[in-house]
């Protein structure tokens, strides 16, 4: 069987993730490829489109750089790609790749034979931006039983909003390779805190959070990421010395190794990649117990708190993690993520969904 994968770009974020860690699969009955409807930039593009032709991942690069022009024209030269490809399976991760399947289908699906959807919903909020359109392409990928969650949180957020409840498949990690963080500041914790700049990330009480740390002198806190809060996190925390800013990494996933712990304040997920990465490299999350993120650590977790409570973070900088044994944490993590985020058993679940009728 071949399966085209559709995502927005070759970037680096968790959707295409997904979609890479799936197309490669190894199983001789299928073939993946990869399409973009919106062109990467930059080097971070680069590493992926590298990191496809090094698996042997046939991909598609979108002669567009713009994502409204990207949607519009994408049905004109996928069109030929469909055509020569002859997928039997077509799998869309989130919004944009979403509409453009559902665009080309409305122009030129009386001109192709059946073939199967499959569309992964990776959020808790769908179609922000564009709820008239969501309330048009919803009962679209509804009526073929196209779609499968990620996570209770994706799950229950689907069906609350739209009235189905989709299967659930979660995300598979492959453990990475460790290698030194050349920035670490030896002779104390070192506190990654790596995603998007976006509220729903949980920047401001990450602010409050630093600060309130300040004169601790046992923490130094990385913070990795980009996005519109950027410019206000650094003001905010411009006249602190227990902060160090990074724009991208790419590749983090074998640094985490390098680190005492992970933070994650976030207000919600649809599933916290990032945290079953550092599971896997065995190092404990300290998170707030928000949907989507408390599923990727045991639910005895002592690393957690309620409602974002900077008051309880505090408290574990300053009262838990210094009486705690990290290593201990790590193990319990690992063994964790081993049992329920394994790379090998997403893309057995998801071929089972390609195979079906």
């Amino acid at each position: 069987m071949k399966i085209i994968h559709i995502v927005t770009s070759f970037d680096l974020g968790g959707s295409e993730r997904v979609a890479i860690n799936i197309a490669s699969s190894k199983h001789p009955s299928f073939q993946y490829e990869l399409i973009e409807v919106v062109r990467g930039k930059g080097m971070f593009s680069e590493y992926v489109k590298k990191e496809l032709h090094d698996k042997k991942i046939k991909y598609y690069c979108s002669p567009i750089t713009n994502r409204k022009l990207g949607i519009i024209f994408f049905p004109f030269w996928f069109l030929l790609i469909f055509l020569k490809s002859k997928p039997h399976v077509i799998h869309t991760h989130t919004e944009i790749p979403d509409l453009s399947w559902c665009w080309f289908i409305r122009l030129f699906g009386w001109l192709l034979p059946s073939v199967k959807w499959v569309r992964t919903i990776h959020n808790t909020e769908l179609w922000n931006d564009w709820k008239f359109i969501g309330k048009i392409v919803e009962p679209v990928f509804q009526k073929h039983q196209a779609n499968v969650a990620i996570s209770k949180s994706t799950q229950y957020c689907y069906q609350k909003n739209y009235g189905l409840c989709p299967p659930i498949i979660y995300n598979g990690i492959s453990e990475s390779k460790q290698k030194s963080f050349p920035y670490i500041v030896k002779d104390k914790i070192n506190v990654l805190f790596a995603g998007r700049l976006e509220p729903q990330k949980g920047i401001e009480q990450l602010i409050d959070i630093v600060n309130f740390l300040r004169d601790d002198k046992r923490y130094i806190f990385h913070i990795i990421g980009n996005g519109s809060l950027q410019s206000i996190l650094k003001r905010q925390t411009s006249q602190l010395n227990n902060v160090r800013f990074y724009d991208k990494v790419h590749g983090l996933s074998a640094y985490m190794s390098s680190f005492d712990y992970l933070l994650m304040p976030s207000n919600f997920e649809g599933l916290a990649l990032t945290s079953i990465e550092a599971s896997f490299a065995k190092i404990p999350t300290i998170i707030n117990a928000c949907m989507g993120l408390d599923e990727t650590l045991p639910s005895d977790w002592p690393l957690k708190v309620t409602n974002n409570s900077v008051k309880q973070f505090v408290h574990l900088f300053r009262d838990v993690l210094p009486n705690v044994d990290r290593n201990k944490l790590g193990e319990k993590a690992y063994h964790f993520v081993s049992e329920n985020f394994r790379i090998d058993t997403m893309q057995q679940e998801y071929e089972r969904v390609y195979a079906s009728k």
